[in-house]
Formats: structure tokens, sequence, C-alpha cells
């Protein structure tokens, strides 16, 4: 079972907005914590209070393996966690198609370990995605 997801499509085609509405809909039926990470504080107010919410421009993020520890540092706050939404990866990881499945599968690994799905929203065009992702597109 894949514990990771992304969602992919362009600017402004609504990754977002379904993201938030996804969350919102899984708290209602969640039995752990969600948390929700995004790259600036735009959309907080859409989000159920029950979610944790996380602006992570406010941290020094400067890659993958950055990113990957700040997210062990959450999940080791607090073990409910079942999932995590992840809203626009490439704004907060400098990061190209090419080295994402490699992030991913790390992400996988994560997901196994402590029972978490990872949900992530990365702008690109869906026709551009390399087979070796299709497993992980929603």
């Amino acid at each position: 079972m894949e514990m990771v997801k992304i969602m992919c499509g362009l600017k402004g085609t609504g990754k977002t907005k379904e993201l938030i509405k996804m969350a919102n809909e899984d708290i209602k039926t969640s039995d752990g914590d969600i948390v929700f990470i995004e790259d600036n504080s735009e959309y907080i107010l859409n989000l159920n209070h029950n979610i944790r919410y996380i602006n992570a421009m406010e941290f020094d993020i400067k890659d993958t393996e950055t990113f990957h520890g700040f997210l062990c540092g959450i999940i080791a706050e607090d073990y409910d966690i079942r999932k995590i939404y992840i809203d626009g990866l490439y704004n907060i990881v400098k990061l190209q198609n090419r080295k994402l499945k490699n992030f991913l599968d790390e992400l996988e690994e994560l997901g196994e370990k402590f029972n978490i799905d990872f949900v992530i929203s990365v702008s690109c065009d869906p026709k551009e995605v390399s087979n070796e992702l299709e497993n992980y597109i929603i």
C-alpha cells in the first residue's frame, strides 16, 4: 500500500483547495492527528481548527534532507499523526522532477515506519510526470 500520494497540476488548477477539502474531510473520521504544511499562510482560515497548520517558510528549509529532518521532528513531537498534507512542495524545497522519486521513496519509508500517509501537491504538468511516479499520483 502506498503511504505517499501526489497531486500534480499546473499553477492555478485548484490543488491547494482540493488538499484543504481532503484534509477537512479526513479530520472528521481520522483516528489520529492531521498536519497541513504549506508554503504560505493564505489558506489557514479554510482549515478545520483541529488540523495542525504549519507554514514551512517560517523555517530555514534548504533541501530535501532538511525537510526530511523537519518532518521527523514533527512526527517525534506527536506520535498520533496519521496524515500529513504538504502543499507547494516545490516552493518549500527546491527540487527538480527527476529527484522527486527519491524524496517520495524516503517519505514512503517514513510513512511505513510511523503509519502516516502523506498527500503532496506538486506544481507540474501531469503529462510530464515520469512513469516511475505513476503509482504515487492521485
